[in-house]
């Protein structure tokens, strides 16, 4: 069960880096789309926007983050070894890979890859990818 702790430690923290990203995201789009500019009030600060975005946030990404560390265990008795600097290579390739895939898609949607996202998908490699399994193995 170290595996889910260490997954929901990372996912608290992936929560803590998107809350506030992705609300100074949202404030900076409210001027371009004009749906955000009729569901957010005009005055609102980034600071005050992150509030109702953490609460989300923080109970999507612990949860995402126990599911990767379930995803950890079962690489581990799987596919045992590691490699790029982590315990367990056949873990950490599927997390780059998902994490590239996303990326590409947002860069294939938008035709730009705005930095907050390019932070949230190197942290969301960092903090699963490799994060993850040394917390899990540190609890061992």
């Amino acid at each position: 069960m170290e595996e889910v702790f260490a997954g929901f430690i990372s996912g608290y923290i992936m929560a803590l880096i998107f809350s506030g990203l992705a609300a100074l995201m949202i404030v900076n789009a409210r001027s371009r789309l004009p749906y955000l500019a009729k569901a957010i009030a005009p005055k609102i600060s980034a600071v005050a926007l992150a509030v109702p975005v953490s609460l989300i946030a923080f109970l999507l990404w612990t949860a995402i983050g126990m599911f990767l560390g379930l995803l950890y265990r079962y690489t581990l008795e799987e596919a045992p070894g590691g490699g790029l600097g982590s315990p367990n290579l056949l873990y950490t390739v599927l997390v780059i890979s998902f994490a590239g895939l996303t990326l590409t898609a947002v860069v294939a949607a938008f035709r730009r890859l705005p930095w907050q996202v390019a932070v949230m998908g190197l942290s969301f490699i960092a903090l699963f990818g490799w994060v993850l399994p040394r917390l899990a193995q540190a609890a061992e």
